[in-house]
């Protein structure tokens, strides 16, 4: 699969980093954990109030995580959501809010992970679903994992 220049970019600079003594792997299922030559670990989204860590932010990534995970076949990312957005609608039922911005933070947050998701990926040979295929199967996904936040909203209608 073609990578951006854009991208190149960003996987040229975790190389770089990598060659440097930095190392790379993911840590709880899903998250990229970067560290120095020393074992600490390097904060990837960057310092306050800025967009991105030491291999920038993707905007693909932010506006369509759903697809590019599926290209590059990080399943995690819809247990993440779906376990998210059921304690996220558990806790705005038992709350009674209305509006969460949720869907905000998860963009922003696979903006900043997805290079190194991507140079894992690219590392460990792993086989790139094709954009079409990605967009159609991520919207799939992304509706399945909803349904149990849909059940609950749901069920607590119907208890009222």
């Amino acid at each position: 699969m073609s990578i951006s220049p854009e991208m190149q970019i960003k996987l040229d600079r975790i190389e770089s980093l990598i060659e440097n003594g930095y190392s790379l792997q993911k840590k709880w299922g899903y998250y990229p954990d970067l560290q120095n030559s020393s074992g600490k670990s390097i904060n990837i989204f960057g310092p306050l109030f800025r967009l991105s860590g030491p291999a920038g932010f993707s905007w693909v990534a932010f506006f369509f995580p759903w697809v590019v995970c599926v290209q590059i076949k990080e399943w995690s990312y819809f247990y993440f959501v779906g376990i998210l957005a059921l304690a996220t609608t558990s806790f705005n039922l038992a709350f009674d809010l209305n509006n969460s911005p949720i869907g905000l933070l998860i963009g922003f947050s696979y903006a900043n992970m997805f290079p190194y998701l991507r140079y894992m990926a690219a590392k460990q040979n792993v086989e790139e679903i094709s954009v079409g295929v990605s967009i159609v199967l991520g919207f799939v996904l992304s509706i399945v994992v909803l349904i149990p936040s849909v059940v609950l909203i749901f069920l607590r209608g119907s208890w009222l």
